[in-house]
This record gives structure tokens, C-alpha cells and sequence, in this order.
């Protein structure tokens, strides 16, 4: 698969690795560009403590996100070490706590002093992203994550970038964008406001559908592959990141100033094949590529 650059590498809040860190060096190709999502980590940490985050209105709960993340730089170094200083191009950082019409624990103002902890430590040239998730919005009254809104997130990254002479950016994810929205139409507006904002750094393309006919769900963020396209096999009927929707949300954004485009995607049931899961990702790679190259033909 010639169009793979690198992995998006799961923190869950100890180690590189959840199991085995060597393991992981040992295996990792040394030439990949990665990046590091801290959401899986971020996540795990809110089960035990919903007020847990950068953004956190309870101040012992935002220190234990800045230790949370001070762990995640460590071990970014140790990989950095490791490969070299490419071998992590970015690190996805995450504005949790959650917000609904009951419970408010986060906070903008809050959220930025902790942007301003982490643009002191010495990233190098690992990017700071913060990775959007479905916000609660009068569509999406009962949010999967519920963070901070995108203008929020987006005022936060630019205040902080002005100050500190940094350069944090966003990450759109297409389908909890959708999902926030509930309408494909979401993940173009999102676009558009970062871009407008300077601060649009990665497009990470993960499905969702709208029907409960299906194993994932209506609305769900199971990174639902995408809809039926050629003869690809292990493609969603009801999808609504179909080969349309992905080509449009490409030609909204300039591709050449992305830091990078990825993928995340979860193969259904959870007992399927390594071959399945496999050519999930590997026909979704086509399919990026042959839109981009509809695209830059036109």
C-alpha cells in the first residue's frame, strides 16, 4: 500500500504502547511519518472522572490532563529518539470535558491557559492538533463526546498561537462532523471556518450513517468504512461517507497546505477477519487517491 505515510498511534494515558513498547519500536516501520492520538486515553481517563480535561472547570481535574499529556510528550521523545525527529509529525490533543444542556465543565479561558502550559514544553517539530469532536448542538442534543465547539477550539488555538508565537492547529474528523451536524454538509462548513481561521492542519475520514439497519448504529462514531463503490467488497451500503461526499470534502480544502489526510475505520462485526480489516483500509486508500486524482486533473 504505497499511500501509507504512517499510523495514527492510540495514548492511552502510560506508554506508547498499551502492552508493550518495545514491541511497538520493534515493529514500527522506521521510515513512517506518525502521529498520536491522545483521545483513546482521554476518554478512558473521563469513565472514571467527567470532569477531566485541558478544559476543566475543576482545576485538581485540568492538572491531571496536564500530567495526562506531559506522559504523552514524554513518550513521543522516547519514539522521536527512537526513529527520529519525522517519525512524529503530530499529536492530537482533545478539549474535553463534555457540555450539554445539564452539565457544563468546560470552559474557553480555561481551555486556553492550558494551550499556553503545553506551547512552553519543547515539541520540536511535532504539531499540536486539536482533534474536533462532536460538540452538543441543538441537532446533536445528546453528543457522543460533547466538547468544546469548534469557534471555541478555534479561538483558543489562534489566541494561543498569537501569544506564544506557536502553531496549533485543528483536525476535522469527517464523520463526527457529520454527526454534530447531522448532515454531510457539516464536515464542509467545519472545513471552511478553519481554513478561514488559518488554523486547518488534517482531514481524518471516518464513517457514519444515519440508518439503524446496519451493526453500527445511527449516528454512531464507529468509524463506519465508507458507502458501496466499484467491486471493493467490505464496503457500507449505508454509509454516508460515499465516494461524492469524500471528493467534495476534498476540493473544499487546499491539499497542499494539510499537514496530512488519514484514515480511521473499524471493520464490523468486531470478530472480523485480519483480511477484511485489511482490505477495508486498503480500498479506502484507492479511493482517496483516485479522488484526489479526479480532483487535480480537473
Amino acid at each position: 500500500m504505497p499511500s501509507i505515510r504512517g499510523l495514527e498511534l492510540p495514548f492511552w494515558g502510560e506508554s506508547l504502547h498499551p502492552f508493550d513498547d518495545q514491541w511497538l519500536l520493534s515493529n514500527l516501520d522506521p521510515n513512517w511519518e506518525n502521529v498520536i492520538t491522545c483521545v483513546p486515553g482521554t476518554m478512558k481517563s473521563l469513565e472514571n472522572n467527567p470532569r477531566f480535561g485541558l478544559a476543566s472547570i475543576d482545576d485538581n481535574s485540568r492538572r491531571k490532563a496536564i500530567h495526562f499529556y506531559k506522559t504523552a510528550f514524554n513518550c513521543i521523545n522516547n519514539l522521536k529518539s527512537h526513529f527520529g525527529n519525522k517519525s512524529v509529525i503530530a499529536v492530537y490533543i482533545s478539549s474535553s470535558p463534555s457540555q450539554n444542556d445539564k452539565e457544563k465543565y468546560a470552559n474557553i479561558d480555561i481551555f486556553r491557559t492550558s494551550l499556553l502550559e503545553l506551547a512552553s514544553w519543547e515539541w520540536g517539530n511535532t504539531k499540536i492538533l486539536v482533534e474536533h469532536c462532536d460538540a452538543y448542538t441543538k441537532e446533536n442534543p445528546s453528543p457522543h463526546k460533547g466538547f468544546l465547539s469548534l469557534s471555541d477550539e478555534i479561538n483558543a488555538i489562534t489566541q494561543t498561537n498569537d501569544k506564544c508565537g506557536s502553531n496549533f492547529g485543528i483536525v476535522i474528523n469527517w464523520g463526527r462532523s457529520v454527526i454534530e451536524n447531522r448532515n454531510v454538509k457539516g464536515p464542509l462548513k467545519h472545513i471552511k471556518y478553519a481554513d478561514q481561521n488559518n488554523v486547518l492542519g488534517g482531514i481524518m475520514f471516518s464513517g457514519t450513517t444515519a440508518n439503524n439497519n446496519n451493526l453500527y448504529g445511527p449516528w454512531s462514531d464507529l468509524h463506519m468504512p465508507p458507502a458501496l463503490f466499484s467491486d471493493y467488497k467490505y464496503f457500507e451500503p449505508e454509509s454516508l461517507m460515499s465516494y461524492k461526499n469524500i471528493k467534495r470534502t476534498l476540493a473544499a480544502c487546499d491539499l497542499s497546505s494539510l499537514d496530512y489526510l488519514g484514515l480511521k475505520l473499524l471493520a464490523m462485526p468486531k470478530e472480523s477477519s485480519i483480511k477484511k480489516r485489511v482490505a477495508i483500509n486498503r480500498d479506502t486508500m484507492y479511493l482517496l487517491d483516485q479522488a484526489m486524482a479526479e480532483l487535480y486533473k480537473a
